[in-house]
């Protein structure tokens, strides 16, 4: 599946079937007063055994005692929806401050760990990796240039964030037409260029992970065919916030719905500006954020060029 971006605010955009032309999503976030009653404290964070950057605005590290604390600054409340082309909701999150606490299709998920189905997060040098709670097979893979859902029992690209990208639709030569995305990340020639095991390495909370036995990953534009519904395209990014469309590109996965991957792309876009010291989301105003990360993209090209 394909889906575009209409607006460059990833919480409040309506999401198009490439495919069909048709609004798949819409992607809603407003103020809110006061907290739910029925919302709980989001679960312990993230685990690792190796400090890592992380953003202060999108990192569940406090503890909820049963009286409220006094905070010196005061928490905002968010909520997001997500409807289906019908006007139902199907997916729901409420945000106290960056918090979230997840809904779908009326089931109550919890916070960030119930998501994922982890406590755990593996930190490596350059990579974020989360595993997704319906396949341990299916890994999140974030860097600071791509987001991607990866396969690792069959090493293929199930879904990546195509992020101010040009596409253009190329013409196919057969009657079943193959999704194909640009990617930056070249499969590993031998095994050990991946964990050994999804499987392992996340089926407990508490293991450490070690860095130093996973290689760095080589980056190398290729094209990676996943499914076949929808329309084949290149994809060429652009570099600069704002020029360029955001797109959503993934395979359905028979265990899951579509808007369970969906909120996860969105999370996992948070997590991932938050790891590698990008410029963060503004929930308060996307335009603002939008003109920052122009301006941090600048600064960094400049730095890197003079030292």
């Amino acid at each position: 599946m394909l889906l575009k971006f209409t607006t460059t605010d990833m919480f409040n955009t309506s999401l198009l079937n490439v495919t069909t032309g048709e609004r798949a999503y819409e992607i809603s976030t407003v103020s809110v007063l006061d907290k739910p009653e029925k919302v709980t404290p989001p679960p312990e964070p993230f685990s690792s055994s190796k400090t890592a950057t992380t953003s202060e605005d999108f990192c569940p590290t406090k503890e909820y005692p049963a009286v409220p604390e006094k905070k010196e600054k005061q928490t905002s409340y968010r909520q997001t929806q997500i409807r289906d082309p019908s006007g139902d909701v199907v997916a729901d999150v409420f945000w106290e401050g960056r918090h979230p606490h997840i809904t779908i299709n009326g089931e109550e998920v919890g916070g960030l760990n119930d998501l994922f189905g982890t406590s755990s997060v593996r930190f490596m040098p350059k990579v974020l990796a989360i595993p997704t709670k319906y396949d341990s097979d299916y890994i999140w893979t974030a860097t600071a240039d791509s987001l991607r859902l990866i396969d690792y029992s069959t090493e293929e690209i199930k879904g990546t964030f195509h992020q101010n990208a040009l596409r253009f639709p190329s013409s196919l030569k057969t009657s079943k037409p193959k999704l194909s995305i640009q990617t930056e990340l070249t499969p590993p020639s031998s095994p050990s260029l991946l964990p050994p095991s999804p499987k392992s390495l996340f089926k407990s909370p508490s293991r450490i992970f070690s860095s130093s036995s996973q290689k760095s990953i080589t980056s190398s534009p290729i094209d990676e065919t996943f499914t076949k519904d929808s329309t084949k395209s290149t994809f060429v990014p652009t570099h600069v916030p704002g020029f360029g469309s955001n797109y959503l590109e993934f395979a359905p996965h028979p265990l899951t719905n579509d808007v369970e991957i969906i909120l996860s792309f969105l999370v996992m876009e948070i997590l991932r500006r938050g790891r590698f010291g990008l410029t963060p989301y503004t929930f308060e105003n996307p335009t603002i954020w939008q003109l920052k990360e122009a301006r941090d993209l600048v600064l960094r090209r400049i730095r890197r060029n003079t030292v």
